[in-house]
């Protein structure tokens, strides 16, 4: 290398490590690019139960369920029919993760409202909150009708993040009318204590048995089946909505291995599995956390880069054996205590350290010499 170039090198990348150390406290946005390779890990290491979840399940709405009623909105009278079902069933909780914007017939309207109020089992509505973009009639609409129904109503809880991915549930808006998620609700109603923390979703594998992580019966199959159909949903939390190819449909890491957008309903399932199983809570480093780990490992890079500096056992060391061994550490962690490390950063400060250590030493023996010489 040319010792200009191997000057600029070494000062670029000390520099460029430095600044490193600054990029949780005063750039969050850029700890998020991460969240790419987290991704990875999410979509291979997740969790696995050994068959569908047992204490969820799914009650979908789709086009077959649809076949004799318009698309949009849900005809107030299925639903109302559909509540009944899962409340005759015995399900311990009900979640309607369907939203009300506006009046449909008057009689189907009441239908629905007297099927929640009359139903045995705990019910939560499902709402938009203030952050939702509603015409001020479809805010007024939704509260006066979850009004009627008289039932506990929580916020949608989506939160999207670089990609358009949905990693995380959203926090509470400050001051909302729904201080707590339609998540936080049903879960509480099956024993969980956990906040709105805004922690990643700890998303669950397909089960090992192969069959889908809930257990989902199509609402015309409750509808139209036996005993048998309703049995599978008693003393169940039971959520509601749609399952449509091309509404309300979200990425996230699973995508990398369905290649499909994943429902809404489907989101909030996994956002409820998790807090009924706070064990398989995902943990990450904090601010602080992540500063320390920055320094030691630029620190120990720069050491690396400096000693070994003239033998070909640093480029080893210092790229192909530590991809591997950082790559090794995050999986570990990540499988067995839920914890994720900022994998891309930690990786960028080894390198930045080695490069610098490595150049830097070269330029100080270069000058050394040349005064020697002199």
């Amino acid at each position: 290398m040319p010792p200009l170039l191997r000057v600029v090198t070494g000062i670029g990348s000390l520099a460029a490590l430095i600044a490193l150390l600054f990029v949780p406290a005063f750039a969050p946005w850029v700890v998020r690019f991460d969240h790419s390779t987290a991704d990875w890990r999410t979509a291979y290491l997740s969790d696995r139960m050994p068959s569908h979840h047992p204490r969820l399940a799914l009650v979908v709405i789709n086009d077959a369920t649809l076949r004799q009623y318009p698309s949009s909105p849900v005809d107030r009278g299925l639903l109302a029919r559909i509540v009944s079902a899962i409340d005759a069933a015995g399900a311990r909780t009900i979640g309607l993760d369907i939203l009300f914007f506006k009046p449909t017939e008057d009689a189907k309207d009441q239908a629905l409202v007297d099927a929640v109020r009359q139903a045995k089992a705990e019910i939560v509505m499902g709402a938009l909150d203030e952050r939702g973009q509603l015409e001020a009639f479809q805010r007024e609409f939704q509260t006066a009708f979850l009004g009627r129904v008289g039932r506990t109503a929580g916020y949608l809880n989506l939160r999207y993040e670089s990609g358009d991915v949905v990693r995380y549930a959203a926090y509470p808006h400050p001051g909302s009318s729904y201080p707590k998620s339609f998540a936080r609700l049903l879960a509480a109603a099956g024993g969980s204590d956990q906040p709105d923390d805004g922690r990643s979703i700890p998303w669950l594998l397909p089960p090992v048995d192969g069959s889908a992580t809930f257990l989902t019966i199509p609402a015309q199959d409750l509808l139209a089946g036996g005993p048998e159909v309703a049995a599978r949903l008693k003393d169940r939390i039971v959520l509601v909505g749609g399952d449509f190819p091309l509404r309300d449909r979200h990425r996230t890491p699973l995508s990398l291995l369905t290649g499909d957008g994943t429902t809404g309903l489907s989101i909030h399932a996994h956002i409820v599995a998790g807090m009924l199983e706070p064990g398989r809570a995902i943990s990450e480093l904090t601010v602080e956390a992540r500063s320390v780990l920055l320094v030691v490992l630029g620190a120990l890079g720069f050491l690396l880069g400096w000693l070994l500096w003239q033998t070909s056992i640093v480029q080893f060391l210092g790229w192909t054996a530590a991809t591997g061994a950082l790559l090794a550490i995050d999986a570990l962690l990540f499988k067995h205590l839920h914890v994720l490390l900022p994998f891309t950063l930690a990786l960028l400060a080894w390198f930045l350290g080695v490069t610098a250590g490595r150049s830097l030493r070269a330029t100080g023996v270069r000058l050394f010499k040349r005064r020697q010489v002199t």
